[in-house]
C-alpha cells in the first residue's frame, strides 16, 4: 500500500513512510531538475536525466512522483517557501515598520537574485501545471503578496491610506525584483555592477510607494492642478 505525502493542499503519491527521508528526497528531485530543466527545457529534459542528476535511480524517482509535471510542482513548491521563509527570517527580530518594510524589500532582491535560475524557469514552466497545482501556486503567491500588504500597513499605520493602492504596491513589491532575472544579462552589461542595481530598485521601491496615501480622486487632482 502507499501513503500520500500532502504538499499544501496537493497530494503525491509515495510509497516512502518517512517524512525526513521524504523531504531529503524532494530536495534532490529539486534540484536536479532545476539543473536539467534549466539547460534542456522541460520539453526536452527527460525523468532519466533528471534521476541521474538528483542521484536517484529511475525506480527510486518513482517512488516520490507520478509524472515530470509533479517535478514542476515540488520546484514551484519549493522556491515560493524559500522566498517567503527567507523574508519573514529577515524581519523576525525587527519592530520597527520602516525598518521591516525595507529589510522584507532587501531579502526579497538578494533572494530572487541568489535563485534566479529556478525563478525563470518557473515563469516558464507554468504552462506544464495541472489545475489542482496552478491553483495551489497561486495561493501561495496570493499568501505571499498578502505579506507585503501587511508590512505597508504597518508603515501607513498612522495614515489614512488608499485601499487599492496598497494592494497593487504589495503585488509591485513582490514582482517588481524580478527584473534582475528577466533582464540580467542586459542589467550587467549596462551597468557597473548588480550591487548598483539592486541598491536603485530598492530606492525606487521605497519612492514608488509614497503614492499609497490618499484616495485615486485625490492624486489625480493634485496632478492636474485643479479639481
Amino acid at each position: 500500500m502507499s501513503q500520500k505525502k500532502k504538499i499544501g493542499k496537493k497530494q503525491v503519491k509515495t510509497r516512502i513512510k518517512s517524512a525526513k527521508l521524504i523531504d531529503s528526497r524532494r530536495r534532490q528531485i529539486i534540484d536536479g531538475a532545476i539543473k536539467v530543466f534549466t539547460a534542456k527545457g522541460f520539453h526536452s529534459a527527460t525523468v532519466r536525466e533528471i534521476a541521474d542528476a538528483a542521484g536517484l535511480t529511475m525506480g527510486s524517482l518513482y517512488n516520490y512522483i507520478n509524472t515530470k509535471e509533479d517535478i514542476v510542482y515540488f520546484v514551484y513548491d519549493y522556491i515560493t517557501k524559500v522566498l517567503r521563509d527567507e523574508v519573514k527570517e529577515a524581519i523576525a527580530d525587527l519592530t520597527d515598520p520602516e525598518e521591516r518594510l525595507k529589510t522584507a524589500l532587501r531579502q526579497n532582491l538578494n533572494s530572487i537574485y541568489e535563485n534566479q535560475d529556478v525563478v525563470m524557469f518557473i515563469y516558464k514552466a507554468s504552462t506544464f501545471l495541472d489545475k489542482e497545482s496552478l491553483h495551489e501556486v497561486l495561493t501561495r503567491e496570493t499568501e505571499y503578496i498578502e505579506l507585503f500588504e501587511n508590512l505597508l500597513r504597518e508603515y501607513f499605520k498612522e495614515m489614512q491610506v488608499d485601499e487599492t493602492r496598497l494592494r497593487l504596491a504589495a503585488d509591485l513589491l513582490t514582482y517588481i525584483p524580478v527584473i534582475v532575472t528577466f533582464r540580467r544579462w542586459s542589467l550587467r552589461r549596462r551597468f557597473d555592477s548588480m550591487d548598483i542595481v539592486m541598491k536603485g530598485i530598492h530606492d525606487f521601491i521605497l519612492c514608488g510607494i509614497e503614492f499609497i496615501p490618499g484616495s485615486l480622486m485625490g492624486f489625480e487632482k493634485q496632478e492636474g492642478g485643479k479639481a
